[in-house]
Parts: C-alpha cells; sequence; structure tokens
C-alpha cells in the first residue's frame, strides 16, 4: 500500500511540477523574454529527486510489517516534525520541503495531520516557484471547502492567478479546481474568467518582433496552458455553485473559443460548453454550426496535430464531447445537416468495418472507437423521429451486432442503447433480437442483467409477453437480491397489463398464476404496493358478475397457504382475499369457511404483526360469514391476541369481540353490544377499486427501483422534444449574424453586475423558516409611492421576468424616477432608475439612502449612481435616457418579510433655481412575490402539500371586493405573483396556484432554502367579490403573500 501512494505522490508532483512551458522537459531551465517579466524555471530541479530524508522515510515505513508497527514509525516522524514546526524561524527551506512532503504522504497513508497548516501557507506564498509547488500540493491534500484557513489561502491564491508567472497561475488554477467549494467559487470565479481568453488573440495584441527569436510562439504557448486550465477550472466552480457565471455573456466568447487552432484549447472549451449547455441549452444552440464544424475537421477531414492522434484517431475525446453536446438539440437544418451526416455516416462505417476485428484490435483503439460510436448513436436516437430512417436502420443492425458479443462493456452499451431505440420507435423495431436479450439474462455480469431486464420490459407487447414474463420468473429463483426486487415489479406491471388487455378468463388466471409464483420464489422482495395491487386486480375483475376469477384466485391462494412453509407475502395477501371473495369455493369440499380459518391461523405465530392484523381482519370476517363453524376458533384466538403486548393487535382483538359479540358462544363478558346493522356494515366486502386510480404506484417504482446517480452535467435524455422546439425557435428569432462570433473580445469579460441565479427548484422545503423572523429597526417612515402590487399591476409586468422598462415611481414637480432595468434571479433583485430632472440647471447636491426596514430578512447589497451608459440594460437604453444618471439598487432577500416592509429610498437634492434643499421617498417595487418561482404540480401533489401545512398562523384568508376577470386572474396575475398553476384542480371560477419562495440562507445540505407558497382564489362574480387563501409554513411569508394579492386585485 504505502509503495502505490509513494508512486503516486510523485507522480502528484511531477503533474503539480510540469507546467507545460517547455516543449521538451529534458531542458534544463529556460529563460524567456516578456517584456518586463522574465520566467525563469527549471523544471528538472524542482522534482528531480525527492529528498533524502523523505525517501528513507518511505522505506522505513514500507519495512513495517504490521499496521501497529507503521503506526508507531507515523506518531515518531509527526512528532518530530511538530518539533522542527516550532521554531520553524530557523529551518532552511530545503528542510520545510521535506517536512511537508512527509506530511503529505503521513496524511495519503490514512492518518490525521492537524498541524502546520501555516507552514503550507507561507510555503504557497512563496516567491520560489519549487516552494510554491510543494505548499500547493500540500493546499491541495489536507484542506477542505468550508475549512477556516481558507480565507486566508483565498488571498494567496488570487494574487497567483493574477499574478504574472505563469508557474504560479498554472499552479493557483490547478489548486483551485481540486479543491473546489463555494468559497473559492465566489471569491475567484471572476479572477479565473478573465484568464480565458482566444491565446491567438492575446500574441496578437503583442509585437512579434519586439522579443527574442521564438518568444511570441512561447507566449501563445503558455497562454494556452492557462486557458485550459482556466476553463476547466471554471466548470469546476461552476459545477459547484452555478451563481458565479453569466451565461448569456459566454456564447460570444465559446465561439471565439472554438475557433482556434489549438485543439487543446478547443477541448478544454468543449468541456465548459457542455457544463453550461446542460444547464441552458437554448443559449448555446448558435454554436452547433461550429461543433459540426469541428467534427467535419476531425472525422471527414482527419485534420489533426500528430500530439492529438490516439491511435491513429484524431483527438477522440473531442470528437466524444462534440457529439455529446450535439444531443440537446434538434437536428441541425439542411445545410448543417449535410456535413453533419457525412459525420455520423463516416463514424458507423468505420467502426463497422474495424469491428470485424474485435478480437486482433488493439484494446485502446477499440475503446476509443466504440466511445466514439456509442455517442453518435446517441444522438440519433436523441434526434427521434426526425432522424433519417437510413441512420436509423445501420444503427439497429449495430446494436444487434453489439449484444451479442463476448465483450460485457459493449454488450451493456449495446442493450441500454437499444433501449432508447424501442422507446423511440416502439417494441417492433427491436423484437427480432429477443432471443439474444433473454440469453443476457443469464449473464455473469448483474450490469448487463439489470439493461437485458430493462430492454425487455420496453419490447413486451400483446404477442410475446407471456414468453418474456416466463422467462422473467424462470430467472427469478437464481437471480441475486440486488435486481430481485427490480424484476418483481416489471414482472407485476407486463402481468397486469397483459391480462387486463386480454378478455378472456384465462388472460387473468395467466396473471394470478405468475404473481402466485413470484410471490412463492421472491416473496422478501414484493413491496407491499406489488401484492396489495395483486388484490385490487383480483377484487375489481368481479365487478361486471363474472365470479369465475374470485373463485380461481380463491382456490390458488388457499392452496398456498395451506403449506405451513407458506411465505409471509403470499399469506398477507390469501389473508386478504380469503376475508373478501373466500364465500365462492366454501361448498366445494376441503374448502369450508373453517377449512380458510385453519390454513390462515397456523401462521399466525410465524408472521409479522402487519399480517397478524390482517389475519385478525379475515377471520371476523369469515365468523360473519360461517359463525356455525369458526365461532369457537375464532373467539379463542380474539381471545388470545386481546391481551397481546402489541398495542394494534390488542386494539383489534378487542374491538372485534365487541363486534362479534351475538356470533361467539360465550359472550356474557361484552358488556357493549352492536346491532346486527353495525356489524354487517363494518364487516360487509370492500367496494371495488378504480384501477387506473392506483396504477401509477408500480410505474412510480419500476422507475425509482434503481435511480441512477447524479452526474455532473444534466443529462441529454432528461430533455423532452417540446424543450427542443422552444430551443429552436427562439434560436430562429435570435440568429446571429455570420460573423459575430467571431468578432473581437468585449474590454470587460465579466460585467459588474448581478450573477443570473438559479433556483435549486427540485427540493422545496414547506417546513423551512419555521421561526418568525425578529421586528424590524424603527426607521423613519416617509409618505411611500403606491405599494409594489399596484405598480407591478398597472405597468403589467409578469413577475420579476417582467418587462418594467418606463414605469414611472415617482412624479414630482422637480424630477422624475422611472424604471429602466428589474432583473430578478431567484433570490437577488436589481433594480435601475433613470432620474429625470424637470427644471433648467438641474439639480445638485444629490444624496440617497437605501435601507431596508427588515435588514435581517431583506439587504440591500449596494444603492448608487451611475452614468446610463455603463449600466447594462434588460433592453435597448432610450433616446431620451442617454446621458442621464441611474441610480442602481441591488437588493438579497434572506427570509420572508412582511408586506409595506420593502426598501425605502430617501433622496435629497438641492435646486439650481432657489439653492433649497428638498426631500422625496418611495418604496421600492419589491415585495414577497419577487422572490417567487412558479412550481407547477397536480392535484394529488397540491392536496399533499396544503393538508401538510398546518399550525397557528400558517393560513392567511380574506374576502375583497374587486371586479373578477378569470382571464385576466389566470394570466397575468398569476404570472405577476410567480406562481405554477395546479392542474386538475381548478373549476371556471377558481385559479389554485403553487411558488416557491426563494432565499439567500443556507440550508444544512449548504443548498439555499426554499419555502412553499400555496394559493387558492374563489371568485364570486355575481357579486364583485374574491376569497383569498394563502397557505405557507412560515406565517409571516403567508400574511405578506395575502396581503400582495388583495391589494393587486384592489388596484
Amino acid at each position: 500500500m504505502s509503495s502505490s501512494i509513494s508512486e503516486s505522490l510523485s507522480k502528484m508532483a511531477s503533474s503539480f511540477g510540469s507546467l507545460d512551458i517547455n516543449k521538451s522537459i529534458s531542458k534544463v531551465s529556460q529563460s524567456v523574454s516578456q517584456g518586463v517579466n522574465t520566467v525563469n524555471i527549471n523544471i528538472e530541479s524542482v522534482f528531480s529527486g525527492q529528498p533524502r530524508g523523505l525517501s528513507l522515510f518511505i522505506s522505513e515505513i514500507r519495512a513495517c510489517k504490521t499496521k501497529d508497527q507503521e503506526r508507531v514509525r507515523v506518531d515518531a516522524e509527526l512528532g518530530n516534525i511538530r518539533q522542527k514546526f516550532s521554531n520553524a524561524a530557523n529551518l532552511t527551506s530545503y528542510q520545510k520541503k521535506k517536512y511537508v512532503w512527509k506530511m503529505c504522504y503521513i496524511h495519503m497513508l490514512g492518518y490525521e495531520v492537524d498541524f502546520g497548516h501555516l507552514e503550507f501557507i507561507s510555503l504557497m506564498a512563496s516567491t520560489k516557484f519549487t516552494e510554491k509547488s510543494v505548499g500547493y500540493m500540500a493546499i491541495s491534500l489536507m484542506l477542505k471547502p468550508g475549512d477556516e484557513l481558507m480565507t486566508l489561502v483565498i488571498n494567496s491564491m488570487r494574487n497567483d492567478i493574477v499574478g504574472q508567472s505563469h508557474g504560479g497561475q498554472a499552479l493557483g488554477l490547478a489548486a483551485v479546481s481540486n479543491i473546489g467549494g463555494a468559497d473559492l467559487a465566489e471569491a475567484l470565479a471572476s479572477d479565473v474568467q478573465r484568464l480565458i481568453v482566444p491565446p491567438t488573440e492575446v500574441g496578437s495584441r503583442q509585437s512579434q518582433g519586439s522579443g527574442p527569436p521564438g518568444s511570441y510562439e512561447v507566449e501563445v504557448h503558455n497562454k494556452s496552458m492557462l486557458c485550459k486550465k482556466a476553463a476547466l477550472c471554471l466548470l469546476r466552480l461552476f459545477r459547484t455553485n452555478p451563481d458565479i457565471v453569466i451565461l448569456e455573456d459566454w456564447m460570444l466568447r465559446l465561439g471565439r473559443l472554438l475557433e482556434d487552432r489549438d485543439l487543446g484549447v478547443i477541448t478544454s472549451a468543449m468541456s465548459l460548453l457542455l457544463g453550461f449547455a446542460s444547464s441552458s441549452p437554448a443559449l448555446f444552440e448558435p454554436l452547433v454550426p461550429y461543433v459540426i464544424s469541428i467534427l467535419t475537421r476531425l472525422v471527414v477531414n482527419k485534420t489533426c496535430s500528430m500530439e492529438y492522434l490516439y491511435y491513429r484517431l484524431p483527438c477522440p475525446w473531442l470528437q466524444v464531447k462534440c457529439l455529446r453536446f450535439l444531443q440537446y438539440y434538434k437536428i441541425p437544418e439542411a445545410a448543417q445537416f449535410e456535413l453533419l451526416n457525412d459525420v455520423l455516416s463516416k463514424i458507423l462505417v468505420r467502426t463497422e468495418h474495424s469491428n470485424a476485428a474485435t478480437e486482433t484490435t488493439n484494446n485502446n483503439r477499440s475503446n476509443a472507437e466504440h466511445s466514439i460510436l456509442f455517442e453518435a448513436i446517441n444522438l440519433i436516437l436523441t434526434f427521434g423521429p426526425d432522424a433519417p430512417a437510413f441512420l436509423k436502420e445501420h444503427t439497429s443492425a449495430i446494436l444487434g451486432r453489439f449484444i451479442g458479443l463476448k465483450d460485457a462493456n459493449t454488450r451493456y452499451l449495446g442493450l441500454d442503447a437499444m433501449t432508447r431505440l424501442a422507446k423511440i420507435d416502439g417494441p417492433a423495431t427491436v423484437q427480432m433480437h429477443q432471443h439474444t436479450v433473454l440469453d443476457s439474462l443469464k449473464d455473469a455480469d448483474i450490469s448487463v442483467r439489470r439493461k437485458a431486464l430493462g430492454l425487455l420490459f420496453v419490447l413486451a407487447d400483446a404477442s410475446n409477453a407471456q414468453e418474456i414474463v416466463g422467462e422473467l420468473v424462470l430467472n427469478l429463483h437464481s437471480a441475486e437480491a440486488a435486481i430481485k426486487e427490480d424484476m418483481v415489479v416489471k414482472i407485476a406491471i407486463l402481468a397486469e397489463k397483459f391480462s387486463l388487455n386480454d378478455s378472456t378468463a384465462q388472460g387473468v388466471r395467466w396473471y394470478v398464476d405468475t404473481m402466485v409464483q413470484v410471490l412463492l420464489l421472491a416473496g422478501d422482495y414484493v413491496a407491499e404496493a406489488v401484492w396489495f395491487r395483486v388484490v385490487q386486480v383480483v377484487l375489481s375483475s368481479g365487478s361486471g358478475g363474472d365470479l369465475s376469477l374470485h373463485e380461481y384466485a380463491a382456490e390458488k391462494l388457499l392452496g398456498t397457504v395451506q403449506s405451513k412453509w407458506a411465505h409471509e407475502t403470499a399469506v398477507a395477501v390469501a389473508g386478504y382475499l380469503l376475508g373478501e371473495v373466500g364465500v365462492s369455493i366454501c361448498e366445494r369440499p376441503g374448502m369450508s369457511g373453517l377449512d380458510q380459518l385453519t390454513a390462515l391461523t397456523q401462521h399466525m405465530a410465524a408472521v409479522s404483526t402487519k399480517v397478524q392484523a390482517i389475519l385478525l381482519t379475515s377471520s371476523v370476517k369469515l365468523l360473519n360469514l360461517y359463525p356455525e363453524q369458526t365461532a369457537g376458533p375464532v373467539a379463542q384466538l380474539l381471545a388470545r391476541y386481546a391481551t397481546s403486548s402489541e398495542l394494534e393487535l390488542q386494539q383489534r382483538a378487542c374491538e372485534y369481540l365487541v363486534l362479534a359479540a351475538t356470533h361467539l358462544p360465550d359472550s356474557s363478558t361484552v358488556t357493549v353490544r352492536v346491532s346486527a346493522a353495525v356489524l354487517e356494515s363494518v364487516l360487509n366486502p370492500m367496494p371495488v377499486y378504480a384501477l387506473h386510480h392506483s396504477q401509477h404506484v408500480l410505474q412510480d417504482l419500476a422507475a425509482g427501483s434503481r435511480a441512477e446517480q447524479a452526474v455532473t452535467d444534466r443529462s441529454v435524455w432528461t430533455i423532452d422534444q417540446g424543450e427542443k422546439d422552444a430551443s429552436r425557435d427562439a434560436y430562429r428569432q435570435t440568429r446571429v449574424p455570420e460573423g459575430t462570433v467571431a468578432s473581437p473580445p468585449r474590454p470587460d469579460p465579466v460585467p459588474d453586475r448581478l450573477p443570473p441565479v438559479k433556483a435549486p427548484a427540485p427540493m422545496v422545503d414547506l417546513l423551512s423558516l419555521d421561526d418568525t423572523p425578529p421586528p424590524a429597526p424603527s426607521h423613519p417612515n416617509p409618505n411611500p409611492s403606491p405599494s409594489p402590487a399596484r405598480l407591478f399591476t398597472r405597468a403589467g409586468l409578469q413577475g420579476k421576468q417582467g418587462r418594467a422598462q418606463g414605469l414611472v415611481l415617482l412624479d414630482s414637480e422637480h424630477l422624475q424616477l422611472r424604471l429602466s432595468i428589474f432583473d430578478v434571479r431567484a433570490h437577488r433583485a436589481r433594480m435601475g432608475l433613470v432620474l429625470v430632472p424637470k427644471l433648467p440647471g438641474g439639480i445638485s447636491d444629490l444624496t440617497l439612502s437605501c435601507y431596508s426596514q427588515s435588514p435581517d430578512c431583506l439587504l440591500i447589497k449596494s444603492a448608487s449612481l451611475v452614468p446610463s451608459g455603463s449600466v447594462p440594460l434588460d433592453e435597448e437604453e432610450p433616446e431620451q435616457d442617454r446621458g442621464l444618471e441611474v441610480l442602481q439598487v441591488a437588493a438579497e432577500c434572506l427570509r420572508p418579510f412582511g408586506e409595506g416592509q420593502g426598501p425605502l429610498l430617501d433622496l435629497t437634492y438641492r435646486l439650481a433655481t432657489d439653492g433649497h434643499t428638498h426631500r422625496a421617498a418611495l418604496r421600492l417595487p419589491i415585495s414577497v412575490c419577487t422572490f417567487c418561482e412558479p412550481l407547477p404540480c397536480d392535484q394529488a401533489a397540491y392536496m399533499s402539500r396544503w393538508r401538510s401545512i398546518e399550525g397557528s398562523g400558517t393560513e392567511a384568508q380574506q374576502v375583497v371586493g374587486c371586479p373578477v376577470d378569470m382571464a385576466w386572474l389566470r394570466g397575468e396575475m398569476v404570472a405577476g405573483l410567480g406562481l405554477g398553476l395546479a392542474e386538475g384542480l381548478d373549476g371556471p371560477a377558481s385559479v389554485t396556484g403553487c411558488a416557491s419562495f426563494t432565499t439567500g440562507t443556507l440550508g444544512p445540505s449548504g443548498a439555499p432554502v426554499s419555502v412553499g407558497v400555496l394559493m387558492r382564489l374563489e371568485a364570486d362574480a355575481a357579486q364583485g367579490k374574491c376569497r383569498v387563501t394563502v397557505r405557507a409554513k412560515n406565517p409571516v411569508l403567508a400574511q405578506a403573500f395575502k396581503a400582495f394579492v388583495v391589494e393587486a386585485l384592489s388596484s
């Protein structure tokens, strides 16, 4: 173990020390003139050999024969290092590096190193490259995101990243990528983004003849290295915190990077583009032609420098990234698709020819070819019905061969791709390979068997369902525990689906036989929802008057539980069904009521409490049907469990004793009597189930029984065709003119504005932020302008995404304030107010004060006056606003705040005409609805959330008189409130919606906390009234949201 770790340590040291500045590392040193900066790095001297003390220490660790000996040696070394560091001023550079390397090695062995961090930081901040590299190595290994010392590290990293030394910049970027975390993302994202500039553009700004020969090429090479590292570093930070990047600004910049000559730069840019596109695909569709051009260059023209050839394949990893990027979009338009068609045909034909020699081909080349091939196949599949027929046919033929190969990896990928093909084009397209897929169920690799199971589930139809289900049942007995539950769920779904579609009794009997076999073979893996679904199907089958299935199921299950070795799950199903439909077989020999009771109760001692409760209920139902036969045994059974230590069983037994007193032989001890009518109403058969209401339960089990692990980028299979259509429509409307992407870079690559924040919508916490916020500090409350609801309604804003340009917030005799920017991203809001003087001579001595009435809930991040031309507007700046001053305000929501407690703006100014000081005040249009994100849901989800919100203050309700316009309420009103409609709940005169109130407060998981808001509005057009009901777990949020809605309706 210590040997492998020491080798890893050496490799890591090499990766940190090798800065790719020299073309050949065999050069001992190189000096490159860079104007005022000269880099002198002796690459081999950095890590030419480990310190002798480190080598001896590693040898001693390897010589240890037991773990205890190793621990004793490590403790002794740590004690020695601690003593040396206590007088660090007397240590030489060589000694510091030696001791830090030893600590790194000890840490990699798994021992805790809880001291020396300040020495790491001092080495990292050194001006010597050899010391700096050792310090960065230690920091990358031993610091984790959120450590207390991270603030000290961030400052040193920023100094290196923004510095002029390429070595320091490379080390800083590598360390940031390795550590990651929200702290580094927020502090260094802007600095990292400034380094992502096409190297050729950087080189073209410098004179090629001003330095020594070759200096221009070296400068471009160094900038390429930094650009690659910075792109990958930004991708790591973006995955940690997507809020740090303004994606709208990166389409043009990435386009310029994709035109670079260096394939390494293009590969890094494609990695970054994939991360961005997975978050917002529509923004980057204009780059599709550039990606197709790269594929044509690599696949068709095979234009590639020698260092990027991998077993004679031009840059296969870049081909994979390009193909994966195209999967986010619809099939390209005609001109581009012709190029892409050539690329895809070339890939399919090339791999098909080389596949004939799979056994003899180099494995590395084969793996690279197949990785490209499967990405090309996935691309064809994502095109869906739009894909050309010949490509689909070719793809199907290739996949048919792959699922029969010996190589498990290829077979796994082939089964996975064929499953997607069957989902898109229907099972008929792959049913010819059914027997090959069935053979894969016997594969030694469980992952292959799982993929085969998924494919069989998709390709089953009425013609082959019984054969497939039969094979699955045969393999159920020998299947591992990891796949049994998934098999049971899929068998249950297929058996039910194709038996109910069969109108004959034989089809439904096949369903019963199949499920009984499943209960016997895999009872431990049958979920409660599965066996209860069997009960529902059997009971519902007699709703038309045909009781033959009741008889068959009851006979089958009675025979099953008559064996004392019957599984507990089979006993539960039998107990439920015999209590309901056992009467249909009571006249047959050996199947009387007493026989049924005896078969069930013999399992009482061996089953769980839940099943015992079912059997108690079944025994009482049998007593009600056959009192002469079962009175004695049932009386003994109930008497025994009336004193059970299990409270559930004791309560049931006592209640059943009272209910069935009239049927029991000795009921003198029962003091309470119930009438026969009550007994019949309680013990009557259960009503028939509506199968379609619970059909989704098994589908959810099938989808979630093997949940896929979270991936770094959004999977292309989560993007539906509607989203791709919307992306294409937006692209056509805002098509970038040819040549725009190649335009020069903007002067400031990181504009000074709030970054877009993507709210964590999938996790809406209805139970968080329960506490009422502390009382707000007192501020002077000037005469405010109209409330936010009136402003939003009058301006026709569509919530925080609306266009507010031109809305006048203040119009006095001296000046006018009107909105030019209103930008909301989750819990952050940015607003721009154009200041328009009305009197000649204008105003002077303007001072402003913007404060929050609830600073613990709503934080004012900044408020400043800037020239209008320097503010990035959402729309083109109007001619009349040019040259005027703009008041820019940025706010962040931390907790729910009350209505009327939004930000206040106080202006004081002096007029040139009279020299007097004047004051103006207004309330800015920011309320709780500003930070609400729509959360559409269905009826079941909405009602579940509604019932979960209970308690004092969680509901706010008010009736308000207003004109009723349902079209306006469901359209502009709902959009302005940031609500998503709840489907299936509303009638002609009601509106029901759900939203997620986003905050900047971090929860236990480190993600921002969101609070659910539910609203229902019921209108009475005849009386001109509306009743508004709002529920939220936080009382302040419920009251504030309700007040906002009421004021919006009143306006």
